[in-house]
């Protein structure tokens, strides 16, 4: 049995040498926020968004006319990559009490095994990547633990290397720290790696670059549809006419659906008559220029994006020594790694960016 923990072990340790920028590619690759939104490739340091805007200059024609009339304006946005992290460690015993007992083919080859082990590994940063993805903030923004401070839901501290959230309802007293009153914070290392939509939303709206189109407010499947458009109304003309997505979570999107098919069609969920939920659908009354898109990754947020197709990208290295499995140590009971990568998410132009004042 001891001979077959060693074995099993060490091609787990070997697949992961000669496939780990595989892995994290696929990692990187398979996220539903790769997939739904565009990606810039080898970002590993702030990418600069260029926009240009050309002033009007369409004239009659006039041959005493000599100078230009108007010119350009130039701006930018920056998209700002943050390095992520995950420390993973193999124990023998733990593999033999469980996967070897339970989970492993007795006649499975050395590698398939590895890679197995591998690919769950990845599968669960790719999980917490997208999960966390659409609330994410910045560590940087994050203060110390302070023993004096009193801390209200919602407060993001670092203690002892791991940043806590408050959870409780009732604000801490001083010294109410996440060892002395476990009940009172949770863990969020994996929300706390780039400012995500949410955060550069509010910070946006915050600073006055960005407003909220129409009067706001909640919604449900009943009302889901005038809130749409009462935020599409005052969309200019010019920005409808570029067609428009709108970004929603999936629950979101049901809400839409279902309260499109109250005013428009059976109502009761027919087979090609009624909008699908899950799926993209034209907004009614949007001339086609409105598309709904639900996303995985925002969650259970009742946020509307409504913005051109592009304008939000995410940036990630996905190639290079800074996108591998760093090196395999050996410790006292088996062996650790560590996995690195880089992500970043911005908005190219704030001008063709519509939401509403929900969350």
């Amino acid at each position: 049995m001891s001979q077959q923990v060693i074995t099993d072990i060490e091609a787990i340790r070997k697949y992961i040498e000669v496939a780990d920028k595989k892995l994290i590619n696929q990692m990187l690759n398979g996220l539903d926020i790769a997939k739904d939104l565009p990606v810039l490739r080898d970002v590993r340091e702030p990418r600069h968004l260029k926009k240009m805007v050309v002033d009007a200059g369409a004239r009659r024609l006039n041959t005493s006319i000599k100078k230009a009339k108007g010119g350009r304006t130039f701006s930018e946005r920056i998209l700002t990559p943050q390095g992520a992290m995950k420390i993973i460690e193999i124990i023998p015993e733990e593999v033999r009490e469980s996967f070897m007992s339970s989970q492993l083919d007795p006649n499975a080859k050395e590698i398939p095994f590895g890679q197995w082990v591998w690919q769950q590994e990845f599968a669960k940063i790719a999980s917490e990547i997208n999960d966390n993805f659409f609330y994410s903030v910045n560590p940087e923004t994050i203060p110390a633990f302070s023993a004096t401070a009193t801390y209200a839901e919602g407060a993001l501290v670092y203690f002892n290397d791991i940043v806590y959230e408050m959870i409780d309802d009732v604000d801490t007293t001083a010294g109410q720290s996440p060892e002395t009153h476990q009940a009172k914070w949770a863990d969020v290392d994996n929300k706390v790696i780039c400012d995500g939509p949410d955060k550069i939303i509010e910070e946006e709206l915050t600073a006055g670059n960005l407003l909220i189109s129409g009067s706001g407010g909640s919604f449900d499947k009943d009302s889901a549809y005038d809130a749409v458009m009462d935020l599409w109304d005052p969309i200019p003309e010019a920005h409808k006419n570029k067609r428009l997505v709108l970004l929603t979570s999936y629950d979101v999107q049901s809400d839409i659906a279902i309260s499109q098919n109250k005013q428009f069609g059976t109502g009761v969920g027919v087979g090609s008559v009624d909008i699908e939920q899950g799926k993209p659908f034209v907004v009614k009354g949007t001339g086609g220029r409105l598309t709904v898109v639900p996303n995985t990754w925002m969650l259970g947020s009742r946020r509307l994006m409504a913005t051109m197709a592009g304008n939000a990208v995410i940036g990630m290295n996905q190639t290079g020594d800074a996108s591998k499995v760093g090196k395999v140590i050996e410790n006292l009971h088996g062996y650790e790694a560590i996995v690195k990568w880089m992500i970043g998410f911005q908005f190219r132009d704030l001008e063709v960016l519509y939401v509403n004042d929900q969350r």
